[in-house]
Formats: C-alpha cells, sequence, structure tokens
C-alpha cells in the first residue's frame, strides 16, 4: 500500500542517490529566505527545459545566476528563445571578477562537447545580447508587483536589478544527508564529502582533471560496509566526472565481493580537461618537479600522479 515502509536487511549499502534535487537558494550566503521560497512559481533551479517551457520565458526578463555549465546551458538556450521572440531580455549574474574565467578550455578542453560550451558562451557574451553583471554578490530577492527585485552589491556598490518576471538558479546543489541521521558517516566540514575525499576534490585546489582516481579506500564511512558514490560523494565540489563515478562503484563492489586487491587498482584515465582554475599556478609544481614533493596538499602532492605540468594558466595531469 502507499505510504507503507519496508525494511530491508542487507549486507551493504552503496548511496548513489545524488544532488539534483537538494539545490543551493539564490543569496550568496548560502541562506534561505521565505522571500525566495515565496517566488517559488517564478524561479527554476537547475537547467531548465526552455523549449517545452516557452509559453513562461517568451518575451520576460530572464535572469540566469551561476557560472557553471548548467547556467551556460541555460544562457544558451534562452538566446536561441530570444532569436523567435524579440523581447526576450536576459542577465547572468556572476560572482567572477572576470567574464572570461567561465570560458574553460574551449578547444583545448579533453571533453569536446565541454569545450564547444565555453565557445559558445563567449560568441553570445561578445554578440551584446545578454546583459552581464559580475562580480554581483546577491544579498536580497524580493517580490514586488508580481515581477522580482533581486538586490546587492555590483563591482562593490549596492545595486537593484528591478522588473524581472524569472529567476533560473544555477548555483549548485549539496548532498542531502537528513534520511542518514541515524547512520555513522564521516563529512568535511567544508566540502561536506567523505573527510579523506575533501582534500583530493577541493575545487578551490582541483579541477576535475587534477583530482586523482579513488575508490573504495577513500569512500569508507565508519559505518560497516556503507558507501556514498557519485555526484554525492562529492558534497558540494563541483569536479565530478561520470568517469570517476563509475570507477568509485567499480572499486567498491570489488571489495564487497572480495576483491580487496581488485579494489586498489586504478583503472581510469582522466583527458586533461582544459577547465583547470587559473589560481593553481601559484601552488602547482612545475614539470621538472616530481608530484609527490609538494607540500601544500594541491593536485602536485598526488602519489599517483607522476608529473604535473601548468598548460594555459591551469595544472593539469
Amino acid at each position: 500500500m502507499n505510504g507503507d515502509t519496508t525494511v530491508i536487511e542487507a549486507k551493504a549499502v552503496i548511496d548513489s542517490s545524488g544532488t539534483w534535487t537538494n539545490p543551493n537558494p539564490i543569496l550568496s550566503n548560502g541562506i534561505w529566505t521565505n522571500a525566495e521560497k515565496q517566488l517559488h512559481n517564478q524561479i527554476h533551479y537547475g537547467i531548465p527545459n526552455v523549449e517545452q517551457l516557452e509559453n513562461r520565458y517568451q518575451n520576460k526578463t530572464t535572469v540566469v545566476i551561476g557560472s557553471g555549465h548548467s547556467a551556460i546551458n541555460a544562457l544558451l538556450d534562452l538566446a536561441t528563445l530570444q532569436q523567435k521572440f524579440a523581447d526576450t531580455k536576459i542577465y547572468w549574474v556572476l560572482r567572477k571578477k572576470q567574464i572570461h574565467e567561465v570560458y574553460g578550455g574551449q578547444e583545448n578542453d579533453g571533453l569536446e562537447a565541454r569545450g564547444e560550451l565555453g565557445t559558445r558562451i563567449q560568441q553570445l557574451v561578445e554578440s551584446g545580447r545578454i546583459n552581464i553583471l559580475t562580480p554581483f554578490h546577491i544579498n536580497g530577492v524580493y517580490p514586488t508587483n508580481g515581477k522580482i527585485s533581486v538586490m546587492g552589491e555590483l563591482n562593490g556598490e549596492e545595486f537593484t536589478l528591478d522588473d524581472i518576471d524569472e529567476i533560473v538558479v544555477s548555483t549548485g546543489f549539496r548532498p542531502d544527508t537528513t534520511f542518514l541521521n541515524e547512520i555513522r558517516i564521516n563529512l568535511d566540514s567544508a566540502v561536506e564529502s567523505i573527510d579523506p575525499l575533501a582534500p583530493l576534490i577541493d575545487p578551490n585546489i582541483h579541477s576535475c582533471g587534477t583530482v586523482r582516481p579513488h575508490g573504495e579506500q577513500e569512500l569508507r564511512h565508519p559505518e560497516k560496509n556503507f558507501y556514498i558514490v557519485g555526484m554525492k560523494s562529492y558534497g558540494r565540489a563541483p569536479t565530478f566526472l561520470l568517469a570517476t563515478g563509475y570507477e568509485q562503484v567499480r572499486s567498491v563492489v570489488a571489495y564487497l565481493t572480495g576483491d580487496v586487491e581488485g579494489a586498489k587498482e586504478v583503472h581510469l584515465e582522466l583527458l586533461e580537461t582544459g577547465v583547470c582554475s587559473t589560481n593553481l599556478a601559484s601552488s602547482c609544481c612545475d614539470s621538472d618537479t616530481p608530484a609527490t614533493e609538494t607540500k601544500d596538499g594541491s593536485c602536485c602532492g598526488s602519489p599517483v600522479l607522476a608529473r604535473l605540468e601548468i598548460k594555459n594558466n591551469s595544472c593539469c595531469e
């Protein structure tokens, strides 16, 4: 019957429930407000299907918030709609100091489709068809006569964006661990991944191309035979790749089926991504320094990577 609870005894549990249903809020301080909740009919979290929701966005003023690939996809779709409905107005709110920081590796990205996103968004920005507001730190969002007002600081000065019809919030997601309250889990206080994994995936240090392969040992929680894998295992870090998740699952399943040595093996080769953070050069080793000699715990400190080199202001394998 609907609503019934079934209890299942299991030898092991692998939680791969993801983060997509638990988005971050609009405000830069990460706090949910009643005003934002009241505007839920005018806010979409993630990537809206603009083609299916054409009536919702056509000839409207929409603000897209975020600097990742979700935001870029939303902007490109809205720009396509704008070609059909000329009164469609688009704002892009970011916290980056420079807009070019979001273009990524483009033709240098080992993942061709992702590199193309950077190229397309740069072309869109340079066309002048979207209004860029950066760095914009949002501290308030309010309903105003059926519209939305977004308040914050633009370049350090108070700024209010009025007469907004719709907002697309692409500010990332985080794991929902509320249903794990009775499970002994060990999460890093900042990254919200399992504690041993946090320094390996910290987005202030790593991109998805500089996160070394990891498996059962790094993903092991205090609760016996309990693992969090996939995007949820990365907590708040946006550096997750599906290939990494597949390797996590392979390693965990190998261990649970008794193949301890197989669980320790590395079956993953990541491409050079071309999207490494541009502030890494000061903390990464150069091409003549053994990877294990760094002291800052950065990507260059990984014993798995033989050597790293700085390419295009980035730290990549």
